[in-house]
């Protein structure tokens, strides 16, 4: 089941992204740190109805926060989609329960939701060091356009977009 998160939530979806944080990086994968994400992002998530929540026998196991918030590097990339795009950020599987599907029946929610609230596209970055997300991105059929940068990192992100109107044609 998938839903909105509310203030209960807000605990055992900060839990499970630090779980996700902790387990980059002992596979050195250095996209989250101590300063991004935090508690109060998880929080203000929350509070503005953006972060979802999929849950299994009670228990959240994933969690991914959508919006139409764009990163102000996102303007220097060569976008082919029309706008408004629905923006991916946090998507994140608990680490005990990876491989089960999770993080793509949450993909799977969000891009029916860019359709049936007409958004052109829905987009994301992704770090360059975390070869798995690249992957399941591209798997999903999503198209690189480009990289930016983010403070504290020295490996780019990449930059990609799944045109949903084009689908819907």
């Amino acid at each position: 089941m998938i839903i909105p998160a509310d203030e209960s939530h807000l605990d055992a979806a900060w839990e499970l992204i630090d779980r996700c944080r902790t387990m980059l990086r002992v596979h050195g994968i250095l996209q989250w740190d101590e300063m991004y994400p935090t508690r109060e992002i998880v929080a203000a998530d929350i509070a503005e109805r953006r972060l979802y929540v999929l849950i299994v026998h009670t228990r959240p196991q994933a969690v991914v926060t959508v919006d139409q918030t764009q990163e102000a590097q996102y303007t220097t990339m060569p976008w082919t989609s029309p706008e408004p795009a629905l923006v991916v950020h946090r998507l994140c599987v608990d680490p005990a329960a990876q491989g089960h599907g999770f993080g793509g029946q949450l993909m799977d929610y969000v891009e029916t939701h860019a359709e049936h609230h007409r958004f052109g596209s829905v987009r994301l970055d992704a770090y360059s060091g975390n070869p798995l997300a690249l992957a399941f991105y591209r798997e999903r059929g999503y198209r690189e356009v480009g990289h930016v940068f983010f403070p504290r990192r020295s490996r780019p992100f990449y930059c990609f977009e799944l045109d949903i109107q084009s689908a819907q044609d």
